[in-house]
Order: structure tokens, then C-alpha cells, then sequence
């Protein structure tokens, strides 16, 4: 009984160091490592196309298949340029066609094809 519980006290101790080095970094795990394979801008006379958005190719956390997702940037989204262990940040002008990227989703997805969502964070990858 007493090996039981210095096991568990251990496993106890050991999540916390793992969260406690997540928190001190400030990595956020990303809902979605890819590349992008598309940018469409807005069109301020256009009131359909009032968003800039990316095209994401790449694999979605949880899933095993790489797929397309839709990302509309708005004036939340966080758009960073990780240079080595730092974060710096970036803009829409710093997103290309083929820029590796992680993406951090906020709000639900649209049931279409590509999925549509709207991203809280975009970090480029060198």
C-alpha cells in the first residue's frame, strides 16, 4: 500500500513540473501545424469579403490525416515570427503562400469544405 501511494504522490508531482514548465515558457500546444497554400485579402468595396483569411494544409491536433482548414484573421488574431525559443511579433504583411505555420483556433467551425474557422494566434515557423 505504501509503494501505491509514493507512486501516485510521484505521478503527482511529476504533472505538476510538466505544467509548470508549460506555464514558464508559454507554449501553447497549436490546434494545427501546416502550410500555407493560400491568402485571400479583403476587399473593402466587397461587403461579402470583409476578412483576410489563409488556407492551411496540414494536420490537425487529434487527427492523423492532413487536411485544409480556413482561417479568417480578424482584428484578435495574434500573428507571431518564433525566432529560436523567442516570439516575435509579425504581421498579415509576414504570411506567404508556403510560410510553415502553427495555428491556435477560437470559435467553432463552419461545417464546409475547406472547414472554416477563425484563429486567436498564427505563428510562423522558420
Amino acid at each position: 500500500m505504501k509503494i501505491i501511494t509514493l507512486f501516485a504522490i510521484l505521478v503527482v508531482l511529476m504533472m505538476g513540473v510538466v505544467y509548470g514548465v508549460m506555464f514558464a515558457t508559454g507554449e501553447e500546444r497549436a490546434d494545427m501545424n501546416g502550410k500555407i497554400i493560400g491568402i485571400c485579402h479583403a476587399d473593402p468595396n466587397d461587403v461579402n469579403n470583409t476578412q483576410d483569411s489563409i488556407l492551411v494544409e496540414g494536420i490537425v491536433a487529434g487527427n492523423s490525416q492532413p487536411c485544409n482548414v480556413s482561417v479568417k484573421i480578424n482584428n484578435d488574431t495574434v500573428i507571431l515570427r518564433k525566432n529560436g525559443n523567442k516570439r516575435e511579433n509579425a504581421s498579415l504583411d509576414d504570411v506567404k503562400t508556403g510560410t510553415e505555420v502553427a495555428v491556435m483556433f477560437t470559435g467553432p467551425f463552419l461545417e464546409s469544405y475547406p472547414p472554416q474557422t477563425t484563429g486567436k494566434e498564427i505563428v510562423i515557423i522558420p
